[in-house]
């Protein structure tokens, strides 16, 4: 069953893959993103250790970039996070975007670049088949991650973007090209 699942979200993915990304029209909505344009808000499910890629150091399967979450400033956003990594703690929290070689070895809530958009207690983490609430508010355009603020998973790659964009119209994401298949 899960091998017949993940053959779709591959073929899903390639659909994705194969659009340049960075245009508004690119992002794609997919099944863990739901958005309520009319409330302007939209509820994010964040699975810590989706699979095992990057030694299950991704979200949604997901790591080191590979995917840009674009949220339209001003939304409410609700991000339902949980740990399906059967081995180690994860978290989440949302910080400013780090160059390469200055990824911090575990981050906390001094690190947080967006009020309130950080999981239960970031540099332990919630273990396999916990979860936390995360809710904020997409107030300020830019750009920011989604890292894992464990010691050291950010810098094993741990981390997607966040882009806030002002005059978005709807939330989506932009897988970047060459990237491993995640959910979709």
């Amino acid at each position: 069953m899960r091998s017949v699942f993940a053959a779709a979200l591959f073929a899903a993915s390639v659909l994705i893959l194969a659009s340049p990304a960075g245009r508004a029209d690119d992002s794609a909505t997919p099944s863990w993103m739901k958005v309520d344009a009319g409330a302007k808000s939209v509820q994010i499910t964040l699975v810590a250790g989706w699979n095992n890629s990057n030694g299950a150091l991704n979200y949604n399967g997901y790591y080191k970039g590979a995917i840009t979450v674009r949220i339209p400033a001003g939304w409410r956003v609700d991000i339902k996070f949980s740990n399906h990594d059967g081995m180690l703690p994860h978290s989440v929290l949302a910080t400013k975007a780090y160059g390469e070689g200055n990824i911090p070895q575990q981050a906390g809530s001094a690190e947080v670049a967006i009020n309130k958009a950080y999981s239960r207690d970031p540099e332990a983490g919630i273990m396999n088949g916990q979860q936390d609430d995360v809710p904020f508010t997409a107030s300020d355009p830019g750009e920011f991650w989604l890292m894992c603020g464990v010691p050291p998973h950010g810098q094993q790659g741990m981390w997607i973007k966040l882009s806030i964009v002002a005059g978005l119209d709807r939330p989506g994401i932009v897988v970047a090209a060459g990237s491993e298949p995640g959910w979709k």
